[in-house]
């Protein structure tokens, strides 16, 4: 397995409060939309929000040390699960600026938050990645094991 890569004293990970509509994530958000469905995110804050509330979001941030600017993301939540009784993670947004990539960033940011849902009380975590991502060693090292095919239909009204 792959060991993360903090660039000790360049980057600073950690949890943080997830951010609201203006911030400091507005450039990141933007082209995060773009690179996933070719427009900008219409993120619903108040819901992300109330997660929060509930003490169920994990909200991880990469950060250059020197300018305290924003390069990564990783959210995560937790639910109970409706089958069993165990308590089960959802990795949600995850991003790295395109100038930092492959650097470790990513995975990073991905194991802090799988940690953090751990000491949660998540048993595991499951991940909907879109099917043009092709990094499935990054995937694999992170621990993850593909399980299942996520089907969507459009419903028109």
């Amino acid at each position: 397995m792959l060991e993360p890569t903090p660039h000790a004293g360049k980057i600073r990970y950690g949890t943080e409060i997830f951010p609201g509509p203006v911030s400091a994530f507005n450039r990141l958000f933007f082209h995060h939309g773009l690179e996933v469905r070719g427009r900008p995110f219409e993120l619903d804050f108040k819901r992300y929000h109330q997660l929060e509330f509930e003490k169920r979001l994990v909200w991880i941030v990469a950060r250059w040390t020197k300018s305290n600017i924003p390069i990564g993301y990783s959210c995560h939540f937790w639910y109970r699960d409706l089958h069993f009784n165990e308590r089960v993670g959802a990795d949600d947004l995850w991003f790295v600026d395109r100038r930092v990539r492959s650097l470790g960033i990513g995975m990073t940011l991905k194991m802090i938050g799988h940690d953090e849902l751990g000491r949660r009380g998540a048993v595991k975590t499951s991940d909907n990645i879109r099917s043009t991502f092709r990094h499935n060693t990054l995937m694999n090292d992170l621990g993850f094991e593909r399980w299942g095919t996520r089907w969507q239909r459009r419903l028109e009204i």
